[in-house]
């Protein structure tokens, strides 16, 4: 399967949004439900993908926020330093 979603900045509202628990973990969150694109469906065969379906997306829910390390525990830290080095 490939998805290729967009979802354009002009319309997406920013958000301030609080946790349950009043703790406010994302910065910068963009919410939206304006996305679109495509979804393509693959069958695999003799080692080749053949594309099997493709389908236009609309309406698609978007989301992007930054989530600060600040908000992670020390281990969380660590592996993220790990992994991205």
């Amino acid at each position: 399967m490939e998805t290729e979603i967009h979802c354009l900045k002009k319309d997406m509202l920013l958000i301030n949004y609080e946790a349950p628990d009043g703790q406010k973990l994302h910065n910068r969150l963009w919410n939206g439900g304006t996305g679109y694109g495509t979804v393509k469906l693959y069958d695999k065969k003799g080692g080749k993908m053949i594309l099997v379906d493709e389908i236009e997306a609309t309406h698609v829910g978007c989301e992007y926020g930054e989530y600060g390390m600040k908000d992670f525990s020390d281990e969380a830290k660590e592996t993220v330093k790990r992994l991205v080095g």
